[in-house]
């Protein structure tokens, strides 16, 4: 028998029974539409924050001190001697409030060399102006956000003085407030969403500011530009080796190759509990088949005995299934398709509490890896689910088959 018979036949019989096979189809479809729709936008998201955090510096390390050590010139003296090291700047971190367009608003400041932060993050363009130098007083480099308000409005031009409510954690959990007041020297150009840390939101000053307007005397930690990403690792662990507990030190490098392990652990997740829609839909293919092939007995012994072989009687049932499956997979890789662009245009919020809100928005990942893997739990859905039915309708003799009422 040709295939081109079989396929004929199996049409034939699907379009007989039409409610039932649509009401399969559907199911067998919900398989392929969530793994298209939850697969995709997890690895769409995973992606973006990886890759924000790799453009935010391979190279940078950052080195901060327990809370019963404090870091030293002598400490940026030893950490700058260090094989690898190409640069190191101290840096001193904090948060404030100001108001753009009327609003108020969290930013974050950082007391650092403004020049080294642009040679180490390299994705960080200046638009405006220039960065204050080292041994400026009340200059500052901000952010995009800062700059202009949510409409894109300018809120802050060259040469204006921002005011900043600086919040300062005092020993003992005390909260000081104090003033900033600093004049822009330079604006940043957008950046978007990133995952660590939100350059849009961020104002840069120079140690010399931090020290002489808010009083500041410790560093928050000390910043190390290593010469290559190859020399991330083996520069992290000599300075681990030299300093014991003393400091702890980590690195936009290690910090992605975590948050990519996160993100292949979700998507192990995500692709286990698509499986359970696959499972059903097996079980409801084979609840199907077998009340088709109980209601075709006389029709499956007629067929035998006009010469058709226990062999062509297996493969028509399981085509019937694999046709089904493969409609279920258009309607559900078209779905998802569409679910996943609908679910990723919502973008993803990420927020601590008042202080801290950053939103991110990222394409769906529809890849040919991921296509060819759910067509073939797809087809394989149809032919799990039309193996037994398929066994028991050809061994049905024909003597039998045609006496069944």
């Amino acid at each position: 028998m040709l295939a081109s018979d079989i396929l004929r036949l199996s049409v034939k019989t699907l379009s007989e029974k039409k409610l039932r096979a649509i009401l399969t189809i559907i199911g067998i479809a919900i398989g392929p539409m969530a793994l298209i729709t939850i697969g995709s936008v997890t690895s769409g998201y995973g992606d973006f924050i990886v890759n924000s955090i790799m453009g935010l510096g391979q190279n940078l390390i950052v080195v901060t001190p327990s809370r019963d050590y404090k870091l030293t010139q002598e400490d940026l003296d030893t950490l700058r001697s260090i094989e690898g090291v190409v640069d190191a700047s101290p840096f001193y971190s904090t948060q404030g409030e100001i108001y753009v367009g009327g609003e108020r608003k969290t930013v974050f400041i950082y007391g650092v060399d403004a020049e080294f932060i642009l040679k180490a993050l390299t994705s960080l363009t200046v638009m405006e102006g220039n960065p204050p130098s080292r041994s400026d007083i009340g200059k500052a480099l901000v952010g995009y956000r800062i700059a202009f308000n949510d409409n894109g409005e300018r809120e802050y031009d060259l040469g204006d003085v921002v005011a900043i409510t600086v919040y300062q954690v005092q020993p003992g959990g005390k909260i000081q407030v104090k003033r900033l007041s600093v004049a822009v020297s330079g604006i940043l150009s957008k950046y978007g969403g990133a995952a660590f840390l939100n350059p849009d939101q961020t104002i840069f000053v120079s140690m010399e500011t931090v020290s002489k307007m808010l009083g500041v005397k410790d560093w928050s930690g000390i910043l190390l530009l290593a010469e290559s990403p190859d020399r991330v690792d083996a520069v992290s662990e000599k300075i681990k080796e030299m300093y014991g507990g003393k400091v702890d030190v980590i690195s936009f490098l290690a910090i992605a190759r975590i948050a990519s392990s996160i993100v292949s652990a979700v998507n192990f997740i995500t692709f286990a509990a698509t499986l359970s829609a696959f499972a059903v839909a097996v079980a409801g293919t084979a609840s199907t088949m077998i009340t088709s092939v109980v209601e075709r007995t006389r029709e499956i012994g007629v067929m035998k005995a006009l010469g058709f072989k226990d062999r062509e009687v297996l493969v028509l049932i399981i085509m019937e299934g694999v046709l089904m499956s493969l409609i279920g997979c258009v309607i559900g890789l078209s779905t998802g398709a569409i679910g996943a662009h609908v679910l990723s245009s919502r973008g993803l919020t990420i927020s601590s509490g008042g202080a801290f809100t950053l939103s991110i928005q990222a394409s769906p990942k529809i890849t040919l890896e991921l296509l060819a893997e759910t067509v073939s739990l797809t087809i394989l859905t149809g032919i799990l689910g039309s193996v037994f039915p398929a066994y028991r309708a050809m061994k049905i003799p024909p003597a039998v088959a045609l006496r069944y009422e």
